[in-house]
């Protein structure tokens, strides 16, 4: 008894954030013809529409790829867009400025629009210090008021200040960062962004808490 062909694909999956095993449930081919008006040759243009599904966590994409053999083309994309990297689950906690700028972050991400990343990311630090130590003044002397003011401690500034400067490289130096490097520019930005959300959730928490009763003493 024979078995059936294997008809899955190694495709990136956005659930499980890695290459997996995905099961080809559909495909359609459109084949679209074009001309040379100076030579009548006739060619095609073929796109080929795939439906993947993984067989890991589930996820569906879409893949459409468009072959021209003629023109020598030959492109991909999928829908939705591969996905490298989750937004934190906090960022709903965040100012609604704060998290509509880091869903931007995120699009130009997924884009691969690394350079937009990290100026985006030297923005979300702009943001956050105007809304919690104010506008005024320099990039050196904010970072300065956010230690003063107990939301970024000495050591940390060092680090945050190497993503902001990635970010005024992008703008000013064509700097154009690796994946690597974007990646770490988030980590750093997303841990600031963090310690504000739990410094809030700790204060709420605090409220929340029954304070320990202090025994009273008695007199002999």
């Amino acid at each position: 008894m024979g078995t059936e062909p294997d008809t899955s694909e190694w495709v990136h999956c956005n659930g499980c954030l890695r290459t997996t095993r995905h099961e080809v449930v559909a495909s359609r081919v459109v084949v679209q013809p074009d001309s040379e008006p100076e030579d009548d040759y006739v060619f095609e243009w073929r796109t080929t529409y795939t439906l993947l599904e993984c067989r890991g966590c589930g996820s569906v994409t879409l893949r459409r790829r468009l072959v021209c053999d003629y023109a020598s083309y030959d492109d991909t994309e999928f829908f939705p867009p591969a996905v490298s990297r989750r937004k934190p689950q906090w960022e709903a906690k965040l100012s609604s400025d704060l998290s509509a700028l880091l869903g931007e972050i995120y699009i130009a991400l997924n884009a691969g629009c690394y350079r937009l990343v990290v100026m985006g990311a030297r923005s979300m630090v702009d943001l956050l210090m105007a809304s919690t130590v104010g506008a005024e003044g320099t990039f050196a002397a904010r970072l300065g008021r956010l230690v003063d003011g107990g939301f970024l401690s000495a050591k940390n500034r060092t680090i945050v200040e190497s993503a902001l400067d990635a970010g005024h490289a992008a703008v000013h130096r064509a700097y154009a960062p690796k994946r690597d490097e974007v990646g770490t520019v988030l980590d750093i930005v997303e841990n600031l962004l963090q310690s504000v959300v739990l410094e809030e959730d700790a204060a709420q928490l605090s409220k929340k808490t029954p304070q320990r009763k202090r025994a009273s003493r008695s007199d002999d």
